[in-house]
């Protein structure tokens, strides 16, 4: 529960979860946790939460406190409620800085975002090499890409570029990992249960 996405628009949160927690687990001196030791805490609003996913008791559903206080906080359009709401490329930046710091403002980390949904070219034709030093570094990064036939999109996480040239994929929708060559993560596309995916966008911690 903690890694898959609670609602239904929810990728980016569980992706924030994921690239923040793996930033953390590099540099250690950025400890943040959240205050209460809950785990899961009560939800009322019940707009695109998966049910089959999170828990209930007593007639009650929880999600992941992680993902509900990284969609409270992160995204700055809606006031701080919890709903099913899309995250747009600032929410994803301020959402991995709350993961890290639990401070969507704070300028002691920088985050990025290469790339767009309708550009011409390749993401990594494009930043090939940025790219690159992530995983040098042992970082990973938020992947969006558009989904065929539908062309909605959605975010994964790119967790790891092995040296036989394959990319490791997180799905948060149903919290899959897929190995998948180069050309099949940013030309050709990869298997989700959703659709086929093109990488073409990125967020990561600079």
């Amino acid at each position: 529960m903690k890694y898959i996405q609670n609602r239904t628009n929810w990728c980016w949160v569980a992706a924030c979860k994921v690239a923040g927690e793996q930033y953390k687990k590099n540099f250690t001196e950025f400890a943040f946790t959240l205050e209460s030791p809950e785990t899961e805490v009560a939800v009322s609003n019940l707009d695109g939460l998966r049910t089959d996913i999170v828990k209930r008791r007593n007639g009650i559903y929880f999600v992941d406190a992680w993902q509900s206080a990284i969609a409270r906080n992160a995204d700055f359009l809606h006031g701080g409620l919890e709903g099913n709401f899309p995250g747009n490329d600032q929410m994803k930046m301020r959402g991995l800085k709350y993961v890290v710091l639990g401070d969507c403002e704070s300028n002691l980390i920088q985050t990025i975002t290469l790339g767009t949904y309708d550009s011409a070219h390749s993401l990594l034709h494009d930043y090939c090499r940025q790219i690159e030093s992530v995983f040098e570094r042992h970082g990973c990064l938020i992947g969006n890409a558009i989904l065929y036939p539908g062309g909605i999109c959605h975010s994964f996480v790119a967790l790891d570029w092995k040296k036989n040239g394959e990319l490791v994929i997180y799905d948060p929708w149903d919290g899959n990992i897929g190995t998948y060559t180069i050309d099949e993560a940013f030309y050709t596309g990869f298997l989700s249960v959703q659709g086929k995916g093109i990488l073409k966008w990125v967020q990561y911690i600079v």
